[in-house]
């Protein structure tokens, strides 16, 4: 991938080495995140784990770091893509930056040069519909809004992080009659990703997993199957919610927080409260775990209703994200 820097004399770029880079791209991404207030910590591991399952991505061709005359890395954009089941196929455009750099022309100069080669890369793509880019960033991240607003990009959707402040007053909800949580066992583990996976297939933006996505859950750093609440149906998957806790951020930002994610109900289960009954018992057991608030994604317009079931649940929003979307011509 090729970025012009004529307008950044003290910056130059290389290409990505491999896993040495993760290092200071998990320092950076952490130095980021810390200066415009968004609550995450990248550690090298999670940077090894993501990498190594890439899908539709050749990071040494996809990919460019920027960094200073000395060496140390200030930014890098890397493109992929994915094809959408009922929509588009979708080119990624996205960076990272140090914060330092944040006022400069950096940003913009990074996600120019993704969108750039995400355009090669859809060029010698020959497929029936739409092709679009696409890029995410949070509300606090007025940097990026603004570049991918002056490239002419849009908003097209939303997501939101969202936390319950404390784990007391959980509500006793049950599951439906018929419905039994058991304990799981390594024997199940395909069954409840192909469940979450077919739950999912309604959803907005839903790509169909491969089975690369499936050795990425496996070897998920924070994977706890003890914390997982997964509701039976017989031998079939009816709901499920695999909570995890990062320890390993939670000791960086002196906190005590488990993840209540990865929730799905299928379909013939919705609208019974599933998800709702899940949910409560794997907040009891976060608690039991001396966790003292729980969060989670969710896409706020998602088609089953689960933004208002978190808030009934007592979570609260801490941040936005904007999808941006730009078609390719």
């Amino acid at each position: 991938m090729d970025i012009d820097l004529s307008s950044l004399p003290d910056l130059r770029s290389r290409p990505y080495r491999g896993a040495v880079d993760h290092p200071a791209m998990a320092e950076l991404i952490t130095r980021w995140c810390r200066a415009v207030g968004i609550d995450e910590v990248a550690t090298s591991e999670d940077l090894d784990h993501n990498y190594a399952h890439l899908e539709n991505c050749d990071p040494a061709t996809d990919m460019v770091m920027v960094e200073t005359s000395a060496g140390r890395l200030v930014g890098y954009t890397r493109t992929d893509w994915e094809q959408a089941l009922d929509g588009p196929r979708k080119y990624a455009v996205f960076a990272k930056i140090d914060p330092d750099v944040r006022s400069t022309g950096l940003p913009m100069a990074l996600l120019r040069a993704g969108r750039d080669h995400a355009r090669l890369i859809a060029d010698t793509h020959n497929v029936d519909g739409p092709k679009v880019f696409e890029g995410w960033v949070s509300e606090r991240e007025g940097v990026f809004r603004k570049a991918y607003e002056t490239l002419g990009f849009t908003a097209v959707t939303y997501d939101a992080t969202m936390v319950r402040p404390h784990l007391d007053d959980i509500p006793g909800a049950a599951l439906p009659n018929g419905l039994k949580i058991r304990p799981v066992d390594e024997s199940q583990l395909r069954t409840i990703w192909e469940a979450d996976k077919e739950a999912f297939r309604d959803h907005w933006g839903y790509s169909e997993p491969s089975e690369k996505d499936y050795l990425r859950f496996l070897e998920f750093p924070h994977r706890d199957e003890s914390l997982w609440k997964v509701a039976w149906d017989g031998d079939g998957v009816a709901g499920q919610v695999r909570s995890f806790i990062n320890s390993d951020e939670n000791a960086a930002l002196g906190r005590q927080r488990g993840w209540t994610e990865f929730i799905s109900t299928r379909r013939d289960w919705r609208k019974q409260g599933v998800a709702r009954a899940l949910i409560c018992a794997s907040l009891r057991e976060l608690k039991q775990r001396g966790m003292i608030d729980a969060a989670l994604g969710v896409h706020t317009e998602n088609p089953t209703g689960a933004f208002q079931l978190y808030e009934s649940l007592g979570y609260v929003v801490t941040d936005r994200y904007t999808t941006f979307q730009q078609p390719i011509d």
